[in-house]
């Protein structure tokens, strides 16, 4: 393979097969209020956790791990690789060919558009990727993280925090959407980066003493807390300056996604698990345990 094809190989795995658009529905008439997106993710966040708790409190008297969690039948590896199986499944689903009914299903449910909402696209938009390179970086991050906050969560409960990591960083994506920009046509929204973030937050505080190696520069270890700092700190600043966020009209980066997800990672970590696990589990993993160790890319 020369030179060349390889660019052209490197230049169409990052290719959006469908590019950005406003994806407004005919049908709409008025911008969806935001009470409804609010509700949904209220909604449906309370459920998964009470369905997690409920299939945690029937599994008491299984086999329990090195914290005192139930071992579940599914180990954590799998779970962790049968949701990057989803995001790659909906990846191949953006790159098959321009069937008309495909693309208006993904338009309709595999992208969160800020102003006509459907409801179950805040879901279904974080396991869809247009790009190949978001794609590898977003499950590179997922695959670095996840499996530590699994095995101290369990699977149930992770299940519902992701879910609800995606729904309360979609809410904020939408709220300063409105606050900013009002009923604007602007680009939808897509990808794990939010519920990624939620997962590096939670890392975070059981794992404070956790190294991770940026991408970019593998060699230098940084702790983890000190470099979602630095990404948060970024993301902050694309919120607030804006000769930033007015570049090519909008920004492509939902900062604000980014930031919800962090917020939520870190206060569930805090004061959420504590409580879900009241009657679950009797006492919280213990933070000293060298469980989380390695360097990883982000």
């Amino acid at each position: 393979m020369n030179r060349l094809n390889f660019q052209s190989l490197l230049w169409k795995f990052g290719q959006k097969r469908f590019y950005y658009r406003p994806w407004i529905r005919i049908e709409n008439i008025k911008p969806t209020p935001l009470w409804k997106p609010i509700t949904f993710a209220v909604g449906v966040g309370s459920a998964t956790f009470y369905t997690a708790n409920y299939l945690d409190k029937r599994r008491k008297n299984y086999p329990k791990s090195s914290y005192g969690f139930p071992i579940p039948q599914t180990s954590s590896r799998s779970l962790v690789l049968s949701i990057i199986g989803i995001n790659v499944g909906v990846f191949a689903l953006w790159r098959a060919p321009r069937f008309s009914h495909l693309n208006r299903f993904l338009q309709k449910y595999a992208v969160m558009n800020p102003i006509f909402i459907n409801m179950p696209s805040m879901i279904v938009s974080a396991f869809s990727h247009q790009s190949g390179w978001h794609l590898l970086f977003n499950m590179v991050a997922f695959y670095s993280f996840a499996p530590a906050i699994v095995d101290v969560f369990g699977n149930n409960q992770f299940v519902a925090f992701y879910i609800s990591s995606i729904l309360f960083s979609n809410v904020a994506s939408l709220l300063h959407h409105r606050l900013r920009f009002g009923t604007k046509v602007t680009p939808g929204s897509l990808g794990a980066s939010g519920a990624i973030y939620a997962i590096a937050a939670a890392t975070s505080y059981f794992f404070p003493n956790a190294s991770v190696s940026i991408i970019f520069l593998p060699f230098i270890p940084i702790k983890i807390g000190v470099a979602l700092l630095g990404l948060m700190a970024f993301d902050a600043w694309g919120l607030i300056s804006r000769g930033f966020s007015s570049f090519a009209n909008f920004t492509l980066i939902d900062h604000a996604a980014h930031l919800g997800g962090g917020i939520f990672g870190w206060l569930y970590a805090k004061y959420g698990y504590s409580t879900y696990n009241r009657s679950t589990r009797p006492r919280p993993p213990s933070l000293s345990k060298p469980f989380f160790s390695r360097s990883v890319s982000f």
